[in-house]
């Protein structure tokens, strides 16, 4: 279940609801489904955001991962129609162990903070370092703002963006829209017809994908409805399908 959350934070959205929830099922392989997943962006009146994206590993997965959950939260501000954070954070329980993650982002020293939390057998340790690169988005507002980026997915080639919470050395994210055959390819790959198509490397190791290769299919309003990660070494991909969306 290790970084599963990562095969859905595509999940994009145009400010104008208040509280946007999208729920996910995700397959492994021979094991079927494994775990879910559901996110939610909550935009307020006073001008920040907050999002949520929850992954809870289910069935025989939750034995084998020791009941892992991860949970990744991002809050910021809008700017100009862009969600720009200020506080990204992720939480990981396994085996009755809890690791916490906490990255103060600040703009205007270009500077990343951030506060390591461990907690085992009711024994908190603490340690704080600074990222070695400095990033306007976290991983979750980078895809919350995808839509911008590719110029209203009208953009065709590769975009190579930054994230607080993507590659380790330098946070670096390869978007790339496809063309010609290699489009072809990803829309049979995906078994979709309609819909804006995207691969994306999150650049970090996620299960035995070295680089966190994801293929995506989007709805217009820049909705991932299915995500696959590829190359997963002995059980095949991973996929992640939309099963539930609420606006409200």
């Amino acid at each position: 279940m290790k970084k599963i959350i990562l095969i859905l934070l595509i999940i994009y959205t145009a400010l104008g609801a208040k509280t946007i929830t999208a729920t996910y099922k995700v397959g492994f392989g021979i094991f079927g489904k494994i775990g879910t997943a559901k996110a939610i962006l909550n935009i307020k009146k006073d001008g920040t955001y907050h999002i949520s994206i929850k992954a809870v590993a289910t069935g025989f997965a939750k034995v084998l991962s020791g009941g892992r959950m991860e949970s990744y939260e991002s809050d910021g501000k809008i700017i100009d129609g862009l969600l720009v954070p200020d506080i990204y954070k992720g939480v990981t329980k396994k085996h009755g162990k809890t690791s916490i993650k906490i990255y103060y982002i600040l703009h205007k020293k270009r500077v990343v903070d951030v506060l390591k939390i461990r907690i085992k057998d009711s024994k908190e340790s603490k340690s704080r370092e600074k990222l070695k690169y400095y990033a306007d988005n976290d991983i979750l507002s980078l895809f919350f703002n995808i839509k911008h980026y590719l110029n209203n997915f009208s953009f065709k080639g590769e975009k190579i963006l930054h994230a607080v919470g993507a590659n380790k050395k330098d946070g670096k994210v390869n978007i790339i829209a496809p063309t010609g055959k290699k489009l072809e390819y990803l829309k049979s790959f995906l078994a979709k017809k309609e819909g804006h198509f995207l691969i994306v490397f999150i650049n970090q190791k996620i299960f035995s994908s070295k680089r966190g290769e994801l293929y995506l299919d989007l709805n217009d309003e820049g909705i991932c409805t299915k995500a696959i990660l590829k190359d997963v070494i002995l059980f095949g991909d991973i996929r992640g399908e939309l099963v539930d969306l609420k606006y409200e």
